[in-house]
């Protein structure tokens, strides 16, 4: 079942030459149960800090974090991770990768059933050496998706691949979330990604990172890319960021 977020003024600093660093500032977010939220801003801002404390694995400085009624206190099993890499366990096979996502769950997981949802039947018995980069991803978001889980943590999970297998997997993501619908948070620097995937995208600022915008997407699913919806909402991302206007450019005369 799905889970609303809260993060309830939220700071962190981190030591650093014997004073502290502060990179995430006062930040106030609720994410709806079922709601997919994109987190966008420069890089070292702390987008993966705040989402690692989502999980759990990171404790704020000051403020909390919800999940439900239920306060976060440390590696929640109600939320699934997904990282930028893979991190498969090369010593055993993807079956078994998989297997591990379903530690919560009592009972018999369907393994197979995840594995044919991502496009790998066949590969059950293959190790992650076998894989190219898009497949062991998609091994990594079945073992994230195994374990059934309220809220599912993105961490750039698609940011190494290629242009294509990226668009593949986007699509993926968007297939498989139909049916589950857990709530869904997902760090990224691809403004495209994020409006093409997200309800909402929620702008960081520079280090000591605080929200600065917050902007809605206003189309139902599946999703043009190219949708003209879009424009509006990909210019306020931009300045958002520090980019008034889309580049253009200016072809000489012949």
């Amino acid at each position: 079942m799905a889970e609303t977020v809260t993060i309830n003024r939220v700071s962190k600093r981190f030591a650093a030459g014997g004073g502290a660093t502060e990179v995430l500032t006062d930040i106030q977010l609720q994410i709806d149960a079922g709601e997919f939220v994109a987190i966008l801003g420069p890089s070292g801002c702390g987008k993966s800090t705040l989402l690692r404390m989502v999980g759990g694995l990171e404790r704020p400085s000051s403020g909390t974090v919800l999940i439900g009624e239920g306060e976060v206190s440390g590696a929640d099993p109600r939320c699934a991770v997904v990282f930028q890499e893979p991190r498969l366990f090369p010593w055993k096979a993807i079956a078994a990768n998989v297997a591990l996502g379903a530690r919560r769950q009592r009972g018999v997981v369907d393994t197979a059933g995840l594995l044919d949802r991502v496009g790998l039947t066949g590969f059950e018995k293959a190790y992650p050496h076998q894989l190219s980069g898009g497949m062991a991803q998609r091994a990594a978001l079945a073992r994230g998706l195994a374990g059934r889980p309220d809220v599912l943590l993105l961490d750039e999970p698609f940011a190494a691949l290629d242009a294509l297998t990226r668009m593949e997997m986007q699509d993926l993501l968007v297939e498989i979330r139909r049916d589950s619908q857990p709530t869904v948070l997902m760090v990224t620097h691809d403004i495209d990604e994020a409006l093409y995937l997200a309800d909402r995208v929620i702008v960081l600022g520079p280090r000591p990172a605080s929200v600065v915008a917050r902007v809605d997407v206003p189309l139902s699913r599946p999703r043009d890319r190219a949708a003209p919806e879009l424009i509006g909402p990909r210019e306020i991302i931009l300045a958002a960021v520090g980019i008034a206007h889309p580049a253009r450019v200016v072809r000489p005369a012949a």
